[in-house]
């Protein structure tokens, strides 16, 4: 419940802000640090970042939440440690992906990364109680993040799009269907052969 309230208020800053500008960059900069430290649902405010500032969110929005992740990194790996380990021991789905990312390193990082029922805050200190460098986590992290941050950002700022503009002709609005049926295609496909290759490797794990 509390993360749903949190997530309200960030969304309704996020409006605010008004355009793209310093003050709104850097609101967006806090808002997406915070969600790789806090649980709360990363696509809900990139929706409302692409409907309030459109794609022109995204470049902003990769590296503020791949800064985020690295905070709790950082955290689980060298003053939560103790803590985490105890709730992760607890919890043996969670041991096996811990286990699987330090046989694979940064390639089970962007497996988890393109889809994963695990929330990514979530994943973020999983990540730091594992055998995984800093460097190849960040980079994992952040190229294998884009997808699903340009598709969500995409979504809101093409249905702010479709509602405002009264005068788009029937055309325009079938095209951009299209283009949205497309990259969420793409996005889908990935992330499904993606969470195959993970239970495959589970599945050698406990085998």
């Amino acid at each position: 419940m509390l993360s749903y309230v949190m997530t309200d208020v960030l969304v309704q800053w996020i409006e605010s802000v008004g355009e793209i500008n310093v003050a709104s960059a850097a609101a967006l900069v806090l808002v997406f640090i915070l969600s790789g430290l806090v649980l709360i649902p990363r696509t809900v405010l990139c929706l409302a970042a692409g409907i309030f500032f459109g794609l022109p969110a995204v470049p902003i929005i990769l590296p503020s939440t791949t800064v985020g992740g690295v905070f709790a990194f950082l955290l689980a790996r060298y003053l939560l440690r103790e803590r985490l380990q105890r709730e992760l021991d607890r919890r043996p789905h969670l041991r096996a992906i811990a286990d699987g990312i330090d046989r694979e390193g940064w390639r089970l990082v962007g497996l988890l990364r393109f889809g994963s029922p695990v929330p990514t805050t979530v994943q973020n200190y999983l990540f730091g109680l594992t055998r995984i460098e800093l460097v190849p986590f960040t980079v994992a992290t952040f190229f294998f993040t884009i997808p699903q941050v340009t598709l969500y950002v995409y979504l809101g700022a093409a249905g702010r799009a479709a509602v405002l503009d009264n005068q788009s002709s029937a055309l325009s609005r079938i095209l951009l269907g299209i283009g949205i049926v497309t990259l969420g295609t793409v996005v889908a496909l990935v992330a499904r052969s993606s969470r195959a290759a993970f239970r495959r490797a589970e599945s050698c794990k406990i085998g």
